[in-house]
């Protein structure tokens, strides 16, 4: 194959060929510098997850005692309401009309206290003559019912001319003592008071009924003097309730005495007995126990009141 023909060069071409030559200079060394690179250190742990779990942990555990104080406070309230208006209601029986140891009886049976009342009537001594509740009427279980009762007529005062001599002395009336064993106390006294005579009571263990006489310092028919004291021993019965201290009311008003005996939850029986001193009619002149003594709550006190 013939071989092109040669092109002339270009006279204003300036590129200079440069002639290959026959033998390769030897390569230069090429110096490579190593960085020196240091070794990565140990990583940091990563806190912030664990604090954020230990943040979510204390708010749950306040939000749980908040809900539970909470519930606690909700479930006491509820029961207090609760219990504040469930007080038992019992229907007052009618015992007008029968002797004041029946009617006492009757009340105590249904859960009521006694709250007796001397007052004069033409009825029998010792008979209810009227009440406070009425018959019928709904009365919380424990609350006092107020019974009027009965007491012995008084004689009626004699009028005596004026003493034209010395005036005499007269010895004092003669009084026989009843026979009450076996009586309630109230019942008891009130024997005692027609006859003249004072009782002074004492609270004594024993089988028979609550609120019985079970013995008599004097026996039945013995003479005194009016005006004596006769002690007589009132059964507490096989289950007393506990013993409370008696108030000593001795020179108060009636009506503040018995008050005060029946806050401290004792019933109260009034008897009257004659007093010459004016500035004391309607006054305690004494009472029986007396103030001070520890007696079964719920017995009876008997207050002797100047007339």
């Amino acid at each position: 194959m013939a071989e092109p023909p040669p092109v002339p060069p270009d006279p204003d071409d300036e590129t200079v060929i440069v002639p290959p030559t026959d033998a390769w200079e030897p390569e230069s060394e090429v110096f490579v510098e190593e960085s020196e690179t240091e070794p990565p250190g140990p990583r940091r742990p990563v806190i912030w997850p664990w604090l954020l779990a230990l943040l979510v942990v204390v708010l749950v555990g306040l939000g749980a005692a908040y809900f539970l104080t909470r519930d606690d406070d909700n479930d006491t309230t509820t029961t207090t309401s609760t219990v504040a208006t469930t007080t038992p209601q019992v229907t007052v029986p009618d015992v007008v009309g029968t002797t004041s140891s029946q009617a006492t009886a009757t009340l105590r049976d249904v859960g009521l206290q006694v709250n007796l009342v001397s007052v004069p009537s033409d009825r029998s001594p010792g008979t209810v003559v009227a009440q406070n509740p009425a018959a019928g009427a709904e009365a919380a279980e424990g609350s006092s019912v107020r019974l009027n009762v009965a007491e012995a007529a008084k004689p009626a005062p004699t009028t005596t001319a004026p003493e034209t001599t010395a005036p005499t002395t007269t010895a004092p009336a003669a009084a026989a003592v009843p026979d009450v064993v076996g009586q309630e106390l109230a019942d008891a006294a009130r024997a005692f008071s027609e006859e003249g005579l004072k009782v002074a009571v004492v609270y004594v263990p024993s089988n028979e009924p609550a609120g019985s006489v079970v013995a008599q310092a004097r026996p039945p028919g013995a003479e005194l003097e009016s005006g004596d004291t006769v002690q007589l021993n009132v059964s507490t019965g096989d289950e007393p309730a506990p013993d409370v201290q008696v108030p000593d009311v001795t020179g108060e008003k009636q009506a503040g005495g018995r008050e005060q005996l029946k806050s401290a939850g004792f019933e109260v029986l009034t008897l009257q007995e004659r007093t010459t001193d004016s500035s004391r009619v309607g006054s305690v002149l004494s009472q029986t126990p007396s103030g001070g003594a520890n007696i079964p709550r719920g017995s009876l006190v008997i207050l002797y009141v100047g007339a």
